[in-house]
């Protein structure tokens, strides 16, 4: 069964009113079966059927109706009981926000943070700018105590003005914002162990943004943020604030800076960069969801092009540290380091190269108190760690022939990384790990046969430590062809995989795909795809087979179309059909007849950067494209093009703001591993001191335990079990996300990492496409992935083998 979150936003623009029809409808049918058969835990059989149709008033208001029906299961929620209501109305400069919205002012005041109310923005174009917000950020939930894990929350208020004025020389802008949690919002009693009070925050912004020397840009944000923790006390603080008069202060509040200035300027053929930022330890604002503190940021950056655009050159560069108050039991000092080369040697011939180092070390200090926590182990290693990682990859593009019917292409990739983790300047075991990997293609495309071949191979090498190697390889060939005026495409790829550990064969893969689509009368859509997987091992043999069949129908307005039977009619009825359309969208130029760009759409959507697309997406695109070439009328088509090229270029948009936002969680969660290692590792080693040291442990059969000594030890052998999983979860997890650093390693995964993007990949994309919240996504993905590495690592390796590193092992 799919499950809905229904939702209703609105777009108004009031300017384009007058030129919309008063009622427009559209709507598509789609169903899928996927009949399979294998060794995996899943229905032989798996069908949905989906529907979806929307009423449009006047160019305001829609009505979205919509269906599904999955393996007996049906639902059609009604388009009338929201669970979230977004208005956005505009006209000319104006904007406004009306009900569930959201708003960002800056990364350190408002950012992104939903809220119920409303608010406004004025954008003239004069110098003057102004946006402002009200609204229930929280609304009050009590303590269940049949659910203590779910959320207690204060009723939140808060409200928000931002204006910004233009003069000649420079730009200056201020922002306020307030948030406060109403105390009689909640009435039942709830633990003191949930650390829950009543909140209130004041935020004030500068910003400006000015040039210099006529070229250099200076921009600059400057926040405080002050807290009052619990407003309930009455205490006066020692002294007031510099947000006194707009923030309730007591002894719990407490003040907050963060400063943000880069500086960029033209040279040559590119620019110059460097960046500042410094946010103090435990900045807070209650108008975002999380916010990254006490760190340090100095970046550099310069760009050029070089020998008549032939040569692109980019130069990255950046600090990073913590504990700037000294107040952490250990420092951090991250440094990074990138250069990106792209050379067009000739028409033929495209080379690109990458390089980056990123170096992180960590210091954790003999502090009496931390160590005391331990308990019975006086003796707590202390820690000077450094973590090394390099990547590079080489890329070559070659066009070896280039004919009006035919084309050959090669091209060639190589990748390494490597990682060196070290612990008092000498490499711990097993932190040694390099990864090499490689493939090359060669295609040959047939223009006039619409048929191109592809035949690759691929190899990853991969050694850990000193003594541990893994080899993966294997060819791939692929055939592809589109026939009948290619309204049907058809492909067929083959590839074969073997693994080798240590020189030890361990598998081999082989698989078959077949896929056929097939557009009939426009409006109807055919796709059957097919797949065979066999495993083969020492220990057994398993194939996995998949059948999948998919038919989509797209409407639109209904319309009654008649062709007089005068020749002058029909006459007037082929020049208008033939009559020449222009448009552009995204800098590219549609330009010809209706059937001609129909042709250039077509190739558009078939091209390779859009081969990633979900496939509930591709049938929502086909069907949109098929409503474009229904269209007879320039106006019309026009419209719907460009509604057809938007929603396929999101999803190219939405894919790199993935990899972008996968590498982000990736690299925040690499941040906190050391850390929470450690306490990780003390918890084990509590569970097992408590375990050693019990009477059923040191003497099992005498004397007698009592009822309670045997509960308790079931509890404890409980404890140190769930420990230990976590402790060895969290270390495997740690040499895996070792060899991500870099974000090509997100845009071309593999292992593990490429299984858990294939995993939440259409989930990402459905929970992204409905409300853009970029936070939501990226704490989606955080927890995702946790999860994902955690059952991984479950099995894969004896929790006994577990090693200490902090603890005296003796």
């Amino acid at each position: 069964m799919l499950f809905f979150t229904l939702g209703f936003s609105q777009s108004i623009n009031f300017d384009e009113l007058d030129k919309e029809k008063w009622l427009r409808y559209n709507g598509g049918i789609a169903t899928n079966a996927v009949y399979y058969d294998g060794t995996a835990n899943r229905q032989d059989l798996t069908y949905y059927l989906t529907g979806n149709l929307n009423f449009n008033v006047a160019g305001l208001y829609n009505i979205p109706l919509s269906f599904t029906y999955s393996n007996q299961n049906f639902d059609f929620p009604n388009p009338f009981n929201f669970n979230r209501l977004s208005l956005h109305p505009s006209y000319k400069w104006a904007t406004a926000h009306i009900g569930d919205v959201s708003m960002s002012f800056s990364p350190y005041t408002l950012s992104g943070h939903q809220f119920t109310g409303g608010g406004f923005e004025l954008n003239p174009e004069g110098k003057f700018q102004i946006s402002a917000m009200y609204g229930r950020f929280l609304k009050a939930t009590e303590y269940n105590a049949e659910e203590p894990r779910a959320i207690t929350a204060y009723k939140r208020m808060g409200y928000g003005v931002k204006v910004a004025y233009d003069f000649d020389f420079m730009k200056l802008g201020l922002i306020l914002f307030k948030a406060t949690d109403e105390e009689s919002s909640i009435v039942n009693p709830f633990p003191m162990e949930l650390g829950l009070s009543p909140k209130e925050n004041t935020v004030l912004s500068f910003e400006s943004e000015f040039r210099v020397l006529d070229k250099a840009q200076i921009q600059i944000e400057y926040a405080i943020s002050g807290v009052t923790e619990d407003i309930r006390l009455h205490d006066a603080p020692a002294s007031k604030g510099i947000l006194s008069f707009v923030l309730k202060e007591n002894i719990t509040t407490n003040y907050y800076n963060a400063l943000n200035a880069t500086f960029s300027y033209p040279a040559g053929n590119g620019t110059l960069g460097v960046g500042y930022e410094r946010i103090d330890p435990e900045y807070k604002t209650l108008g975002a969801y999380y916010f990254n503190n006490d760190l340090e940021n100095i970046t550099m950056n310069a760009s050029q092009t070089l020998f008549n655009n032939k040569i692109n050159l980019s130069v990255n560069a950046g600090l990073q540290k913590d504990n700037l108050d000294n107040a952490k039991t250990s420092d951090q000092q991250r440094i990074v380091s990138a250069i990106n080369l792209n050379y067009t040697a000739s028409e033929r011939l495209g080379i690109n190269a990458a390089y980056s180092n990123f170096q992180s070390y960590t210091n954790i200090r003999d502090q009496f108190d931390y160590i005391n926590q331990v308990g019975e182990f006086d003796n707590v290693d202390t820690l000077n760690y450094r973590q090394i990682s390099q990547n590079a990859n080489l890329g070559f593009n070659y066009i070896v022939k280039k004919t009006e019917n035919k084309q050959h292409s090669a091209n060639l990739n190589l990748v390494y990384q490597n990682s060196n983790n070290q612990q008092e300047g000498q490499t711990i075991e097993g932190g040694s790990n390099a990864f090499y990997n490689g493939s090359a293609a060669y295609t040959l495309g047939y223009l006039e046969q619409a048929m191109t071949v592809t035949l690759a191979a691929n190899t990853s090498y991969n050694t850990i430590g000193v003594t541990d190697n893994s080899l993966t390889l294997g060819p791939t060939l692929a055939v592809g062809k589109q026939y009948f005026d290619k309204k049907l495409r058809a492909n067929l790829s083959t590839s074969y995989n073997t693994s080798l550990a240590n020189g030890e064969q361990q598998n081999n893969v082989y698989n078959i795909r077949l896929g056929s689509n097939y557009s009939l009368l426009k409006k109807h859509n055919l796709s059957l795809n097919f797949m065979a997987l066999f495993r083969e091992t020492d220990l057994n043999n398993s194939r996995d087979f998949t059948i999948t069949f998919g038919y989509s129908y797209l409407f639109d307005n209904f319309k009654l179309e008649f062709h007089p039977g005068n020749r002058n009619a029909r006459s007037h009825s082929s020049r208008s059909k033939e009559s020449i359309l222009n448009f552009r969208y995204r800098n590219v130029s549609y330009s010809g007849t209706i059937p001609e760009i129909n042709r250039q759409l077509t190739l558009v959507f078939q091209s390779p950067q859009f081969t990633n697309i979900p496939q509930y997406k591709k049938d929502e695109l086909g069907m949109l494209l098929a409503l474009v070439k229904e269209q007879r009328k320039g106006g019309e088509y026009k419209e719907k093009a460009i509604v057809f090229l938007k929603t396929l270029y999101d999803y190219g948009e939405f894919e790199a703001l993935l990899n972008t936002s996968i590498f982000n969680v990736i690299s925040e969660i690499k941040l906190d591993m050391r850390k929470i290692d450690f306490k990780l590792e003390i918890l084990f080693v509590e569970t097992k001191i408590k375990l050693d040291e019990h009477p059923l442990t040191k003497t099992p059969d005498n004397p007698i335990p009592t009822e309670a000594e045997r509960n308790d030890f079931t509890q404890l052998m409980a404890d140190h079990e769930e420990r230990s999983k976590k402790l060895f979860g969290h270390r495997w997890m740690e040499n895996e996300f070792a060899q991500f650093n870099s974000i090509q390693v997100v845009k071309k995964p593999y292992g593990n990492l490429k299984g858990f993007i294939d995993r939440i990949a259409t989930r990402a994309y459905r929970l992204y496409e409905k409300n853009r919240d970029l936070d939501e996504l990226e704490y989606f993905l955080e927890n995702e992935i946790i999860d994902y590495y955690y059952k991984k690592s479950i099995g894969t390796v004896s929790p006994d083998a577990l090693e200490l590193r902090y603890i005296n092992k003796n």
